[in-house]
């Protein structure tokens, strides 16, 4: 499978090379291309560590109409789940605090792409969440900060508010990636 992996600067590039099966190219957010994109059989947005979204919208405005006009299947983590819930029309808020660390996720829907597990540990890094979801997403986990994976209902779209690439060793977070991507690769 060609994964085409969009680079929002991420911290954790290489991290999540090594979760991600298969051949991928890595281009910078501000390289994009939507015609590269197009080529690859799964897009996977990455996280940021260089700014907040709302206020840069200009700088991400490749990616984000490339979001909503493709049928390409995608897995937006952190960031890139933040750019997927603003692309469809969703909001975002500022937390009051920075969450940083590990976070119990509870399962809401689709236990199957969760292995049978009712709960899990992840980590998170992040400043922002989901003020109000698009319509058009389903909220298949959650923490006490609010959604933490989401999927669009028509489209090969997911969103991971967390971090699956980081820590693997420690949390089961990466195995959710990896039987999303299966499901992905397989077309089921």
């Amino acid at each position: 499978m060609k994964v085409f992996v969009v680079d929002n600067g991420t911290t954790l590039m290489e991290k999540l090379k090594n979760l991600i099966p298969g051949d991928e190219s890595v281009v910078c957010f501000d390289s994009f291309d939507d015609e590269e994109a197009e080529k690859a059989d799964l897009i996977v947005l990455s996280g940021s560590s260089i700014g907040p979204l709302l206020g840069n919208e200009e700088k991400y405005q490749k990616e984000i109409d490339f979001i909503k006009n493709t049928d390409k299947p995608i897995i937006g983590i952190c960031f890139g789940y933040e750019l997927i819930v603003h692309a469809f029309g969703g909001t975002l808020k500022k937390l009051e605090e920075h969450e940083l660390g590990e976070v119990e996720i509870k399962v809401r829907k689709d236990e199957k792409l969760f292995s049978g597990k009712k709960s899990f540990t992840a980590f998170e890094n992040h400043r922002w969440g989901t003020g109000t979801l698009p319509e058009v997403f389903d909220v298949l986990a959650t923490s006490n900060h609010g959604p933490e994976a989401i999927a669009h209902r028509e489209k090969d779209i997911y969103g991971f508010q967390y971090h699956p690439e980081n820590h693997p060793e420690e949390h089961f977070a990466d195995e959710v990636f990896l039987n999303l991507f299966k499901r992905i690769e397989s077309g089921s």
